[in-house]
């Protein structure tokens, strides 16, 4: 173990500082991760209005990058939440954030641009999580995004839509 820690220090000491950063940054937001995954589910009760799965055959997921399950648009009074379900699942990443959009949902690392507002950095990788939006107005949340901020990747995108 030590033979292995002494590789790691002069692997890093060797490499540029920002590079050395962005790893050790990398390492932190895995540990983190892995820290919360299996944390209590997080729930707020409300009117759910509208609600998505995640689009698992959207370009942008494959075999590192992806996510499943269902979101929902909770309002309680006059304040909007995006909720995860039970079911959703991330695969592990440094640093994970939620995003909304009014636009649909995008499906791929080209598609993301400035109509993606971020909401928070993911708390629960696993499970249900909820998330408080600064817009009161459902119409300005079409779709959501899991999106690795650290390492520009999409992670996974629902679009919502009007329960009746």
């Amino acid at each position: 173990m030590k033979k292995v820690n002494i590789l790691l220090v002069s692997v890093l000491i060797l490499l540029p500082i920002s590079v050395s950063a962005q790893i050790l940054d990398a390492i932190r937001g895995h540990v983190q991760d892995l820290k919360v995954r299996f944390d209590d589910h997080q729930k707020i009760e409300g009117d759910i209005i509208k609600r998505g799965q995640i689009d698992k055959s959207a370009k942008g997921q494959d075999l590192i990058h992806n996510s499943s399950g269902e979101w929902q648009l909770v309002k309680v009074g006059n304040q909007l939440f995006l909720q995860s379900s039970e079911d959703f699942r991330s695969s592990p990443g440094p640093d994970y954030h939620i995003y909304i959009s009014s636009k649909p949902a995008i499906k791929d690392n080209d598609e993301f641009s400035s109509q993606q507002i971020e909401v928070s950095r993911i708390k629960k990788p696993n499970g249900a999580a909820f998330y408080l939006l600064k817009t009161q107005d459902p119409d300005d949340v079409s779709s959501m995004l899991i999106w690795c901020k650290q390492f520009k990747e999409y992670i996974g995108s629902a679009d919502l839509r009007s329960v009746k």
